[in-house]
């Protein structure tokens, strides 16, 4: 992270961590969804290409906070309506040749996000920054405020755990062609770790 993004980062979004967890409250009651939305958040404003245009960081950063909390209710609620799945939206009955390509990408990508989710807090965090979001170990670092040799540590540790937990769902060594299925957004990103886990 260069030093001016850096320091417009740590004085004008990072600084407002403590209101945006009691501002998350009032939407999420459990401390992991809080300290995922905050870390989706960051992510988010540090994406922002011409940083310096953003007339007000902390109007910027509650917008994007609240949309996250909003959006992940919004995906706990059509979970627990995915289990009784619309078979004609399926297209089960339409013989598409390549839907078991795509009921299979899915399938893997559900069972890496679960691995995923089961990892310890930190290291869910910095594994995704890492794997999915391609951060260097640097600016992980920045934004966490831990080690570099700690970040390196949760990353071996979230790749053991996400290829136990692959194997034991019989999903690590299968062939990558269902990455060009269409999946949920983010998939690919997810799906391209399965190489550092075999």
């Amino acid at each position: 992270m260069p030093s001016d993004r850096r320091e417009w980062f740590l004085n004008q979004v990072f600084c407002h961590r403590r209101m945006l967890r009691a501002y998350l409250r009032r939407y999420l009651s459990a401390d992991e969804d809080i300290e995922d939305v905050i870390q989706d958040t960051y992510l988010r404003i540090y994406g922002i290409q011409d940083y310096t245009t953003v007339e007000s960081p902390k109007a910027l950063l509650i917008t994007i906070a609240h949309n996250l909390a909003v959006e992940l209710g919004r995906r706990r609620v059509s979970r627990a309506t995915d289990a009784v799945a619309d078979f004609d939206t399926l297209g089960v009955s339409s013989g598409n040749p390549h839907l078991e390509e795509q009921l299979d990408a899915r399938r893997r990508f559900e069972a890496f996000c679960s691995a995923v989710d089961s990892l310890p807090p930190i290291c869910r965090r910095v594994f995704v920054l890492r794997k999915v979001y391609k951060l260097s170990q640097a600016e992980i670092s920045a934004v966490l405020g831990i080690s570099q040799s700690t970040i390196e540590k949760h990353v071996a540790k979230g790749l053991v755990r996400c290829r136990d937990h692959l194997r034991s769902h019989d999903l690590v060594g299968h062939s990558m062609a269902t990455r060009s299925a269409p999946t949920d957004d983010g998939a690919d990103s997810c799906l391209a770790v399965e190489g550092d886990l075999r």
